[in-house]
Formats: C-alpha cells, structure tokens, sequence
C-alpha cells in the first residue's frame, strides 16, 4: 500500500475483536511516532505502552467514545486489545499538539500497514488514567490515547451533505463524511 492509499484508506475504528497485538508492533508504532516530525527537534513526547488486559479494562472507563453515535461505545467484547499513552514531558516544553498530532498521525498509518486499527482518543478523563499508569503528574501532561486493536468494524470516508457527523449505516460500516476538495481550497494560483 502506498501513502496515497493509505491517506485515503486509514478511519478510526472503534470496535475490535479480542484478539491480543503482539507487542513488538505496537513498539514498532511507538518507533514511528519517534521519528516523526518534531518542530525545532525538541523532541518531547514520550509513549507509554499498554497491552496488559487488567491494565487496559482499568483504563477502558475513563475512556469516551464516538459522541455522534448512539451506540459507538465499544462493548466488553469490542474493547481495544491495547492503548499507547502519548505523554508531553512538561521539563522540555509546555505545549505538544503540534507534536502529538504528527506523532499520532504517524502511528495510526503504520498501524494500518500491519492490518492494526486505530481509535486516536482525546476524550478521556485524563487524572485517573494518569493514577492507573502511575506516571509522573509534575513532569507528564496526558495528551491523548492511541487505543489498538484489530478491527471488528469498518470505516470509509464518504461525501459531506449536510453535516460532519458520522453515523452508521444499514450494513453497521461507519461513514465519516468528508467536505468537497472546492469548498476547503481557499486558493489556487
């Protein structure tokens, strides 16, 4: 697959099947987000890695899921076989999400590569999950959640009508709705 099919195929999954990563790609991931592109190379994220199921069922409740959904949230048997905390290490800088997006960008991508689905979570309730991990308060600001599995779901991306919503359709496939290339061109000289 090249970067053009993968740009087009990669959609967030939220449902997976039980079946556990082997963790040496989810650090294969984690590789991927290192090397991503880092403004003035400071380079300050750091990654923890969660495949353990108790660690994962513990943090699975401070999780939120698909908002425009009535039923989007994952089941006990649809969970995320793993998650990648993306962590700002608050002794080089103070804000990430120029970070964090090209970090994350990077491990979704790769992740489809290996056939891995990806759920990129920004809503969670960032204290309690930050207890769970046993992570550093003063030094580490929680960012976002990468949650992994493989997908039990699918995903494309469909043409906007009338709203950016996604929703499911008959067949349960999400359809996330994309503006029209003319409406987000703002200039073209």
């Amino acid at each position: 697959m090249n970067i053009s099919e993968a740009l087009k195929k990669r959609r967030t999954i939220r449902k997976f099947t039980q079946e556990p990563l082997d963790k040496k790609y989810i650090l294969e991931l984690v590789e991927y987000a290192r090397l991503a592109a880092y403004p003035a190379n400071l380079q300050p994220l750091k990654f923890a890695v969660i495949c353990d199921k108790d660690l994962c069922d513990e943090i699975f409740p401070h999780t939120k899921w698909a908002g425009y959904l009535p039923d989007g949230a994952p089941k006990k048997d649809e969970r995320p076989t793993a998650f990648i905390a993306v962590l700002g290490d608050k002794t080089i800088k103070d804000s990430f999400e120029v970070e964090a997006g090209a970090a994350v960008t990077s491990m979704m991508l790769g992740a489809l590569e290996k056939g891995i689905a990806s759920c990129w979570i920004g809503a969670l309730s960032r204290e309690p999950i930050m207890e769970v991990l046993s992570l550093d308060k003063e030094r580490f600001s929680l960012l976002y959640l990468l949650a992994l599995g493989y997908p039990a779901q699918e995903s494309e991306a469909c043409e906007f009508v009338d709203s950016v919503k996604y929703f499911e359709d008959d067949n349960k496939k999400i359809n996330v709705p994309k503006r029209p290339f003319d409406e987000i061109l703002i200039l073209n000289k």
